[in-house]
């Protein structure tokens, strides 16, 4: 009798313990990160990490006592291991993604998550129209390219009298690229405006690309492109002793530009909703606790990842992770980190956009 008393204690015990192992298993939530994380395409991605660890390391990682752990994988802006990567979340049952870093990686993980009704994805940086207006399970804190987005910067434009303006975009990430000036495009013809002179490319011979210029003689060079490969440009244009004015892409605005393009970046114009001298008291905090823990600036990028991460946190403590878009789409407006966040029913946002030109090394916000 004693011996079967044992016996029922010792399986009783080994019941208990595995089921309280099983439990702990079952209550991690495990959420993924997909983006470029290393090449030219890391500078934006390296900085939505930051942001994405810094708003989860205030939750010490846990919500309604569940354990979060984030999952990131580099997609090396290559279409088939993105596939590979989106695939392999699934098998792991994760059900959030946060990504991509560029338009056309977030359309290739769009095209598997599209056939799935309980997964959801969220980016700080894809703008492509191409998402717009589409009802599926893809969201962004960031605007995306559509023709309205570019008011506040045609209005610019028209009144600085630009009249011949010359595209240059970038070619490996044509989903925003081109997408970004065919909008800008279509918003100037609507005021009556003509439209862009040349739609170039960031991989043309540089040589060939200036002659192109002169030849055509622009009053404004509009890029669209990666810090990198639009300071690249921007330096052969100035070496090759070509003053025209010259625009960038909220792609290029990041601390990483102003490094490569030096002295050239000097009166380079951007539009764009973000404003690193805001002085919103919860982007104020932000930027101190970001600094405290990397020891420098936060990007545009590092600053909507940690929006996007406050908003999937503040969702996940209303329901689990098989109810974000329903309960976001319930809420709609979030408080962002410069101004409100407000959410249409595809998806998308509206967000006030503002000129700034480089002046000694620094974005400074213009009203001319």
């Amino acid at each position: 009798m004693k011996k079967l008393l044992i016996l029922f204690l010792a399986i009783t015990i080994f019941i208990v313990t595995v089921s309280i192992v099983f439990f702990k298993e079952e209550k991690i939530l495990k959420i993924g990160f997909i983006g470029a994380l290393s090449g030219k395409y890391s500078i934006l991605g390296n900085a939505m990490v930051n942001g994405i660890l810094l708003a989860f390391e205030e939750i010490d990682y846990e919500i309604n006592e569940r354990k979060i752990e984030i999952i990131f994988r580099d997609d090396k802006q290559d279409e088939d291991l993105t596939k590979s990567i989106i695939k392999d979340f699934i098998a792991e049952d994760i059900k959030i993604i946060i990504g991509n870093v560029t338009s056309s990686m977030s359309k290739v993980s769009m095209s598997i998550i599209n056939n799935y009704d309980d997964i959801f994805m969220i980016s700080a940086s894809s703008a492509s129209n191409e998402f717009s207006q589409k009802d599926d399970n893809f969201f962004r804190v960031h605007a995306a390219n559509n023709s309205e987005r570019f008011d506040s910067f045609t209005d610019f434009v028209i009144k600085n009298k630009f009249k011949r303006i010359y595209g240059i975009y970038d070619p490996y990430n044509e989903t925003y690229t081109k997408d970004y000036l065919t909008n800008f495009e279509k918003n100037l013809i609507s005021k009556g405006e003509q439209g862009l002179i040349s739609f170039s490319k960031t991989n043309t011979n540089l040589d060939l690309l200036v002659e192109d210029i002169k030849e055509k003689e622009p009053d404004l060079i509009f890029i669209c492109a990666n810090s990198v490969d639009s300071a690249r440009v921007i330096q052969y244009i100035r070496l090759k002793g070509l003053n025209t004015q010259i625009a960038s892409s909220e792609w290029a605005r990041t601390p990483s530009f102003i490094e490569n393009a030096g002295k050239t970046a000097e009166g380079v114009i951007f539009n764009i909703d973000y404003d690193e001298h805001s002085s919103d008291k919860i982007y104020k905090e932000f930027v101190r606790k970001y600094k405290k823990k990397y020891g420098i600036y936060p990007s545009m990028y590092a600053s909507k990842a940690y929006e996007l991460s406050k908003i999937i946190i503040e969702m996940l403590k209303k329901g689990d992770e098989t109810q974000i878009k329903r309960n976001l789409l319930l809420q709609k407006e979030f408080e962002g980190l410069q101004g409100k966040i407000i959410f249409d029913k595809y998806g998308d946002v509206i967000r006030d956009y503002n000129n700034f030109r480089v002046k000694n090394g620094e974005f400074i916000k213009i009203d001319e």
